[in-house]
């Protein structure tokens, strides 16, 4: 029986070498078969049907590599080495990710030649090793690791008669992520090595973080120009008047601004700051409206991040003598500007933004702060309610006809010590100033920001904090992990403060 068992076996195997392999799917023309490998949607998928012949492997491979994500210097030379084998590949890379690991080596060069070759590329974010650590690295090996980092994108706007047009590296980039950090310190600076990332010829999205965006940019930036750049990101920056001018001088008509001072990092690092930088408009209102206006035929989306957006930074907080001469109707001019955000408490900038004569087409309105509610030091609103709500609160301000939404994100502070839900003295107060902006026809809302030991900016893999809607024209359902309090002892303490007479408040709201 088993002598006849390995016979069959034998038989079988000999049968299976000598019969013609049958795969239907090569039946079909290569465009059908190249849409069919586009839908699928797993990476080990994808490199099996990559195996199974020349034919297959040629039409699978751009979506083999049009996503990649690198981490340590092992993997980028492994891409570097496919692609050596097979150049073609480099063709097929669109999106490129590389956050950098803070334990593992990553070998720059290979970083470089991978951006030099991959000329296809559209989306690039690049976190530098040490740029969410306390560690950071030594001003000589952070010297060699910016240059070969920022030597691609010096290439791409590089005169042709420097280095000929088809040689240029990312002239297809349209969005650039780039967190990076400085050395000995969470901050870069902004410089005329590294502008060229500005003025990458496609790129329409630019987000930068930790970086010192100082004087010296109005110089460097001068006679340059983007056309194409249409939303920055700044995030946790420490940014000088002159400085914002002169960024703000490179892109022809940018529509998205995020205009992010250093908050966070502040307090986590307690670095020195430039003198001359952030506070922009409790410093001088009219040197940030005047850097902005030059966008002011284009822009419609507005975001600024005050570097005292939470209370407790403000021990850190550089306040210097703050302006004595605020502006009003400072954003007239600003006809496309239709969604302004405000994070933090600032005073000058909600006066400059709705005081006399606001953006004629504003539509959303967006304040975000622990304690959204106060009557800021000079506000005229003899109203009770509207002296504290934001923008509203802002002397003689103006609420053009388009305006429709007023968000209010607010965090932790609003709850008791035991974490249960808004207080009922809370809650009074937000269907008050409801009621107050329904005349008006402003749809208010409330939306609530848990704590998390997380914070900007939020890096690869970390998760960001989800704010929650608490009232939309009405108390939503409660919050999951909450339970109703009555206990309002030291909300009351605190609302007494916040919308108590404007003699009882500060601008800083001590």
């Amino acid at each position: 029986m088993r002598l006849k068992f390995r016979i069959m076996q034998a038989v079988d195997k000999f049968t299976a070498r000598n019969t013609q392999f049958q795969f239907p799917l090569l039946d079909l023309p290569n465009e059908l078969i190249a849409h069919i490998i586009e839908e699928v949607d797993n990476i080990r998928a994808l490199r099996r049907l990559a195996r199974t012949c020349r034919r297959i492997q040629h039409l699978a491979e751009p979506a083999l590599y049009r996503s990649i994500l690198v981490r340590t210097g092992p993997e980028t030379n492994d891409i570097r080495l496919a692609i050596d084998s097979r150049p073609e590949r480099a063709a097929g890379i669109h999106y490129l990710e590389i956050p950098c690991h803070a334990r593992y080596h990553q070998d720059f060069p290979a970083i470089a030649d991978l951006l030099d070759r991959a000329r296809n590329l559209k989306e690039l974010m690049f976190e530098s090793p040490q740029c969410n650590t306390s560690e950071f690295e030594d001003a000589e090996t952070w010297r060699a690791m910016a240059s070969q980092l920022f030597e691609p994108f010096q290439n791409a706007v590089a005169l042709e008669s420097e280095l000929d047009l088809s040689r240029k590296p990312l002239q297809k980039l349209r969005k650039l992520t780039l967190h990076c950090n400085g050395p000995d310190s969470p901050y870069w600076t902004l410089n005329s090595r590294s502008l060229p990332i500005f003025l990458l010829p496609n790129l329409q999205y630019l987000k930068v973080s930790c970086v010192n965006i100082l004087d010296n940019v109005l110089e460097d930036a001068k006679d340059k120009s983007s056309k194409t750049l249409k939303h920055i990101d700044l995030e946790e920056c420490n940014i000088s008047h002159r400085g914002l001018h002169g960024l703000l001088s490179i892109p022809e008509g940018l529509e998205v601004l995020d205009l992010g001072e250093n908050c966070h990092n502040i307090l986590q690092f307690a670095d020195d700051i430039d003198a001359s930088s952030n506070h922009l408009f409790t410093v001088n209102p009219q040197l940030t409206v005047d850097a902005l206006k030059q966008q002011s035929r284009t822009l419609t989306t507005l975001t600024y991040t005050t570097t005292e957006t939470y209370f407790q930074h403000r021990h850190l907080a550089r306040i210097r003598d703050a302006c004595s001469t605020p502006i009003d109707a400072g954003f007239t001019d600003f006809h496309k500007l239709t969604k302004v955000s405000l994070i933090g408490h600032c005073p000058n900038f909600e006066r400059a933004l709705m005081t006399s004569c606001s953006p004629p087409n504003l539509e959303t309105l967006e304040f975000k702060a622990l304690t959204p509610f106060r009557r800021e030091l000079g506000s005229t609103a003899e109203d009770h309610a509207i002296g504290i709500i934001p923008f509203l609160r802002a002397p003689s301000a103006s609420v053009p006809a388009t305006l429709k939404n007023l968000d209010i994100s607010f965090g932790s502070t609003a709850y008791d010590a035991d974490g249960n839900i808004l207080p009922n003295q809370t809650k009074n107060l937000i269907e008050v100033t409801s009621k107050a902006t329904r005349p008006m026809g402003v749809h208010l809302r409330f939306f609530f920001k848990p704590r998390s030991h997380y914070f900007p900016p939020y890096l690869w893999g970390e998760p960001t904090p989800v704010e929650t809607l608490v009232y939309d024209g009405g108390f939503v359902a409660e919050l999951p992990g909450y339970r109703t309090s009555n206990a309002d002892s030291e909300s009351d303490s605190e609302w007494e403060s916040e919308s108590g007479s404007s003699t009882s408040s500060s601008e800083d709201g001590t």
